[in-house]
């Protein structure tokens, strides 16, 4: 069987304002200087834990993730939006039969408050997140759970993401991999992993690689 997994974050959705508000006052409580919107912007990927490493160094990184949660928590929805094309893409899809997920390295409870937010949930099977399992991307375990949850091979399947821990996570387990540059990295230095296609936005992956007209 088939199904697309669609990362969250720079992928279907624009949280960056929140995330960004969070991670500074985390840092503040730190006693440090809060980061800027773009630093924290290039900070982040892979997980919380990274990022809070790249932000405040791996000596303050234990204190900053304890800090960071209820902070996150009370800010998640201050700017949310979705992608262009997120909630076309979705609905296109669902209308046509095609069994759909997010899989996302966002903690998993703050990803469905923000798919509820942005209606999101009725249009996909599972939204997957961190600590619903003992894995995060791009762990194969993780992947395969995803694909299990919808009764889908790899082989058949998709993963659409923004990263290179997108890619990884769909590589590391056999199945093809489309990216978009909407996130937090350029067309060159995604062009180097090997996926099937990459896409200025939603809008041109939807009409190039499956004949979608979305607008």
């Amino acid at each position: 069987m088939r199904a697309i997994l669609f990362d969250l974050d720079g992928t279907l959705i624009d949280q960056f304002t929140a995330i960004h508000r969070a991670y500074a006052r985390a840092m503040e409580e730190l006693g440090l200087e809060p980061a800027d919107y773009a630093t924290v912007r290039a900070a982040v990927g892979g997980s919380a834990d990274m990022t809070m490493k790249n932000l405040v160094g791996p000596d303050l990184a234990q204190r900053g993730l304890a800090i960071y949660p209820p902070i996150f928590e009370e800010v998640m929805l201050e700017g949310l939006v979705a992608m262009p094309g997120s909630m076309e893409v979705l609905q296109a899809l669902q209308e046509r039969g095609e069994k759909t997920a997010i899989f996302t390295n966002k903690v998993g409870r703050h990803a469905r408050a923000a798919c509820d937010h942005l209606g999101f949930t009725p249009l996909v099977e599972q939204v997957l997140g961190v600590k619903d399992t003992p894995w995060r991307k791009p762990d194969a375990e993780f992947t395969h759970h995803a694909l299990k949850l919808l009764d889908a091979s790899a082989e058949e399947s998709l993963l659409v993401g923004d990263s290179p821990f997108d890619f990884d996570s769909a590589a590391n387990v056999g199945m093809d991999c489309r990216l978009v540059t909407t996130g937090t990295h350029s067309a060159k230095q995604l062009e180097h992993l090997g996926a099937l296609s990459i896409h200025k936005d939603l809008f041109s992956l939807t009409q190039e690689a499956w004949g979608l007209k979305i607008r």
